[in-house]
């Protein structure tokens, strides 16, 4: 750093010497300079105010569409992740306005603190300064022109004039030296006081930038571990979207070889036994013309609908026609001039064939099955393939082996479970689970390697006939895991102790198995979470292999890694649950060769297990699971198995029942199942004081007690399933008199056929349902079941 200003000493400011005028001019420039430069200061400072605030307005705006962005699931349901990470956006939203509101608080405060400090510094004390100088200026030549004219005056003047002269004089002296001082004492003050006051307006404006990144640095602290825990929930979304991606891929790649192939799709979705386009022909006063039809045959009601629709002009959509239909012909090539030619014969004689054309022979021929009711010739299918493995000894010996194997020398393997191993040594593997090898071979590294193991124990798994959580049951696990999460693991739990006993014993040695592997995921790098990717799809699959069934995929994550991560809690059998009770105990695995068949689904409430979408979850939570023991009459008997707390409500009734042996009155039958079928509901869902007790839904009201007034109904209980039949239950079942009803209570659906509502809210459409205690009716637009002692008939 170079020599600052010299001092402007008062007595150099008093001999006005050349140096001390040197010296002022070096003075004075600086003034100038710093004048400018805070001028130039003023000007920046606004500038970045108004830069700051457009910044403010761009930050608002896009937290805005933040708030505004709307996430689309495909599928009917998103998992606790893709909620999450649907509603981020919306937090990222909240911390920009939070770090914006500090802005705004800033900016306000930039003119008052910043800008008029700076203005007033400039134009009070520099301004002064300057008003000095030309006062200074002023009294300098006023001075300076009194000294030349009373020193050029002649000695010839009288003394009168000479002492005029010279008192003017003095006085122009007097006026010039003030005048000096005090320009010069202003000049060096403003020189010292920029460095406080220039710097300390210029430092209160750096500070509130340092308080408005602070504010951001908290907010960052503060929002750290939820930022940390989206990017885990995003990175399993991630690898959900890879795997699903797989899946469609493959999906996708079948599709079109299926096409390729020119082979049939299996099977009947949504009762729509055939659809597709066809071209229909109708006749016109001045000929015929041909129109492209969406055409769909209903096997069931034998309905046949045209909907007019051409893909490239979609606004020619026009009303749909139903035509009932008894059969179908071809038409020769000859009688027409259009190939590919059938007519769809309708059930009133009266009307004629309706005359249509299809894509090729293939898909003529595929209509004229469908509405003959008749499936063409087939070909000779493929070879038999080999017998898919089972749940038996050997079946458990093999998994055993398999667990023992990697456990023993493979759990510290990076990716276990997730790399896969060669597929054809793996397939050869799992192919010899009938007969497993010994487990000293498997132990051999060099002769199957641990990536091969894992492979062959997901491709036994896979390869069973059914999924080890049973297609039965799929939709409730399903269910289980779209719950909240603190839901999931008592839901889980009665699941799982639903699960035949050789399913449920295989299921817990896999997950005490993947349990012992993420143990280890500080090596292996294989959490819950990964292995939860791995096996989804393997212990749960669907039925169909469709894109919905794909998209579900993530919830079979989810349910696996809820099972992990509850695996105690799951399959803990020391709690004597009666709403958890497994169904009759299986063969242990050691003598399933002498074992019996398992037995046919369970009954509940008269009300097969093999659909169990349509079975009110009260009706599992309140009665054991039925055991077949004989058919009487072409109805299966089913013994029950009852908690403790039902055994003792059910002794009440005992001798009723052993009077009641021998008579045939299906009402006084019914009256005693009515009793004994299921217990009142549980304290732990019982309704709030003030509204009474609810009835349990799905349970008619008892016929013998009248409910109290001011009360709700006391809930009543359906028929034994021992004592009658679902056959005998429709044949029985009354029409229901009243399309509407008014709900009494809150019932929240705890299947996607069960209606959810409030109270005193309208329901219609309403119907009786094979489903005694409930009826079927349509809320909003939706139709489901409704529970019969929970609504009111409305006139």
């Amino acid at each position: 750093m170079g020599v600052g200003l010299q001092p402007l000493e008062f007595t150099e400011c008093l001999a006005d010497s050349p140096q001390f005028r040197d010296n002022l001019q070096r003075h004075e420039k600086e003034l100038d300079r710093t004048s400018h430069q805070i001028k130039k200061l003023i000007k920046e400072v606004k500038d970045v105010v108004q830069a700051a605030k457009r910044l403010g307005a761009a930050q608002l705006a896009l937290a805005a569409s933040m708030d505004d962005f709307d996430f689309e699931c495909i599928g009917a349901s998103m998992t606790e992740d893709e909620r999450v990470i649907s509603t981020s956006l919306r937090h990222f939203a909240h911390l920009i306005r939070t770090i914006e509101d500090e802005r705004d608080r800033m900016l306000g405060r930039a003119h008052d603190q910043i800008i008029q400090p700076l203005e007033r510094f400039r134009k009070e004390h520099i301004g002064a300064v300057k008003e000095g100088k030309k006062k200074f200026d002023k009294k300098t030549a006023k001075f300076c022109q009194s000294q030349e004219r009373t020193l050029s005056l002649s000695t010839k003047k009288q003394e009168n004039v000479f002492q005029e002269a010279d008192a003017a004089m003095d006085m122009a002296e007097r006026d010039f030296c003030r005048a000096s001082l005090e320009y010069v004492f202003q000049l060096q003050a403003v020189q010292e006081r920029k460095k406080f006051e220039l710097v300390e307006t210029l430092l209160s404006f750096v500070f509130g930038w340092w308080t408005f990144h602070h504010t951001a640095h908290d907010v960052h602290a503060d929002a750290e571990p939820r930022v940390r825990d989206l990017q885990l929930r995003i990175q399993r979304t991630r690898s959900n979207f890879e795997e699903t991606s797989k899946q469609t891929e493959s999906l996708m790649k079948k599709m079109m070889e299926a096409r390729q192939n020119k082979e049939e799709e299996a099977g009947e979705e949504g009762g729509v036994s055939r659809a597709g386009y066809v071209f229909l022909m109708e006749k016109k006063a001045f000929g015929t013309t041909w129109s492209k039809q969406y055409c769909t045959y209903e096997k069931e009601s034998q309905l046949l609908t045209l909907t007019p629709y051409n893909q490239i002009n979609v606004k020619t959509v026009g009303a749909a026609e139903s035509v009932a239909v008894v059969g179908a012909r071809e038409c020769g090539d000859g009688v027409l001039e259009r190939r590919f030619c059938w007519e769809a014969l309708p059930a009133d004689a009266d009307r004629p064939p309706l005359v249509l054309q299809a894509a090729g022979e293939r898909a003529r021929a595929a209509w004229l099955r469908a509405l003959r009711g008749a499936r063409g010739a087939r070909g000779a299918g493929p070879a038999a393939a080999p017998a898919p493995p089972a749940l038996d000894a050997a079946g458990f010996a093999f998994a055993r082996a398999l667990v023992a194997a990697v456990e023993a020398r493979g759990l510290e393997e990076q990716g276990l479970y997730r790399v896969a191993g060669v597929a054809s040594r793996a397939a050869a593997l799992a192919a010899r689970a009938p007969r497993p090898p010994p487990p000293a071979e498997l132990r051999d590294p060099l002769r199957w390697e641990t990536r091969t193991l894992t492979s062959a124990l997901k491709a036994f798994l896979r390869a069973l006939p059914e999924p080890l959580l049973t297609r039965a049951l799929h939709a409730r696990f399903l269910a289980a895991a779209k719950c909240e999460r603190a839901d999931r693991p008592p839901a889980l739990r009665r699941l799982v102790r639903a699960l035949p006993q050789l399913n449920r014993d295989m299921l817990r040695l896999v997950l005490a198995h993947l349990r012992n592997v993420a143990a280890k995921s500080d090596k292996n790098l294989m959490t819950h979470s990964n292995l939860a990717v791995c096996f989804g799809p393997t212990l749960l699959r669907a039925e169909r292999e469709t894109v919905a069934s794909i998209l579900e995929l993530k919830f079979y994550n989810v349910l696996v890694e809820t099972l992990l991560d509850h695996f105690d809690q799951v399959f803990d059998d020391s709690a004597d649950d009666g709403a958890d009770a497994p169904p009759a105990a299986a063969a242990a695995p050691a003598d399933l060769e002498a074992a019996p068949p398992p037995p046919p689904p369970p009954v509940h409430n008269g009300l097969s297990s093999a659909s169990p979408t349509s079975i009110p979850m009260s009706a599992h939570n309140d009665v054991g699971v039925g055991v077949t023991v004989g058919v009487v009459g072409g109805c299966e008997r089913v013994a029950v198995r009852y908690a403790p707390h039902q055994h003792q409500l059910l002794q009440q009734f005992t001798p009723a029942l052993r009077t009641g042996v021998g008579r045939s009155s299906s009402s006084s039958a019914e009256s005693v199942s009515s009793h004994s079928a299921s217990p009142p509901p549980p304290s732990g869902h019982a309704p709030p004081p003030h509204s009474g007790h609810p009835p349990h839904p799905g349970h008619a009201p008892h016929p013998g007690h009248a409910p109290h007034p001011g009360h709700p109904p006391h809930p009543g209980y359906p028929p034994h399933p021992g004592l009658s039949c679902h056959t005998a239950m429709l044949a029985h079942s009354p029409p229901y008199r009243h399309s509407r009803v008014r709900t009494l209570y809150a019932c929240l659906g705890e299947s996607e056929g069960e209606l959810s509502f409030e109270p005193n809210q309208i329901i219609t459409n309403v119907t009786a349902s094979v489903e005694p205690g409930w009826l079927r009716g349509t809320l909003n637009g939706k139709t489901g079941l409704v529970p019969e002692n929970y609504i009111e008939p409305l006139p």
